[in-house]
């Protein structure tokens, strides 16, 4: 079997992401999609405000945050009742939301690690529900890592 060092750093980051969620609590995720709800929020107000966005993907850019927000909100609402299906709705707004505002992300600016703070939690919401190895992003920070990110980009 020939594997690469990428693919056992992935596995690895899979398997700890696994590892920190085998405790989880719907507090916790609660919590963790509220740092990613907030966390989207940062980067697009960011956004908007250093690049001249235009109308059409403001208004793409709107809809996926509005996507997220009302999953956040459904989370802390519902406790575990169609979870599944909420968190997998704002995995993909934000796998569609970050490769939308990178291009508009100057380079070296403060906003890219909350960008990639806001992929690296998927894996860790997806598995919070019960969906493993259903996501192909490879986590840029572990979980703690990605929620002090995000911590900081709220305020």
């Amino acid at each position: 079997m020939n594997t690469t060092r990428r693919t056992l750093l992935a596995l690895s980051a899979s398997a700890l992401t696994l590892a920190a969620c085998a405790t989880a609590t719907v507090a916790s995720l609660a919590s963790d999609v509220q740092l990613v709800d907030s966390g989207a929020q940062s980067l697009a107000s960011a956004i908007t405000k250093i690049a001249n966005v235009p109308a059409a993907l403001a208004s793409q850019i709107e809809g996926y945050l509005t996507t997220i927000d009302t999953g956040a909100a459904a989370v802390a609402a519902t406790g575990t009742a169609g979870t599944a299906t909420v968190v997998q709705q704002i995995v993909a707004a934000v796998k569609a939301l970050v490769p939308i505002v990178m291009p508009l992300i100057p380079g070296g600016s403060p906003l890219e690690p909350v960008a990639d703070a806001l992929l690296s939690m998927v894996p860790a919401l997806l598995a919070y529900v019960g969906i493993t190895g259903a996501s192909a992003t490879v986590p840029v920070y572990t979980l703690d890592q990605a929620r002090q990110i995000l911590r900081a980009a709220a305020k």
